[in-house]
C-alpha cells in the first residue's frame, strides 16, 4: 500500500505533543498502522520533521507519522493547523 499524502494535524495537538515531551509524561498513545490500530501506554520522547511530515518518537522506539496518530492522552488528533 503506497503512503498517503502528509495532512497536517491540528497546531494544538502539535503543542501537546511538544510538551508531554518535555514533561516525559506516560500517555495513551492510539495509531494507524497500515490495517491496524496500535495503543501504548508510553512517554512522546520526540517530535520531529523528516520527509515533510511531522513525526513523533515513542518512548516504545516506535516512530510515528503525526497524522497517524488517532488518539494521545485521550485526546483525538485533529487534522489541518
Amino acid at each position: 500500500m503506497p503512503d498517503l499524502a502528509y495532512t497536517p494535524i491540528a497546531c494544538s495537538m502539535h503543542d501537546r505533543l511538544e510538551r508531554w515531551a518535555v514533561r516525559r509524561e506516560t500517555v495513551a498513545v492510539v495509531w494507524r498502522d497500515g490495517d491496524a490500530e496500535r495503543t501504548a501506554e508510553t512517554t512522546v520522547d520526540d517530535v520531529f520533521a523528516r520527509d515533510g511530515a511531522d513525526w513523533v518518537r515513542l518512548g516504545t522506539g516506535a516512530e510515528v507519522r503525526a497524522d497517524r496518530l488517532v488518539t494521545v492522552g485521550g485526546v483525538p488528533v485533529a487534522e489541518a493547523c
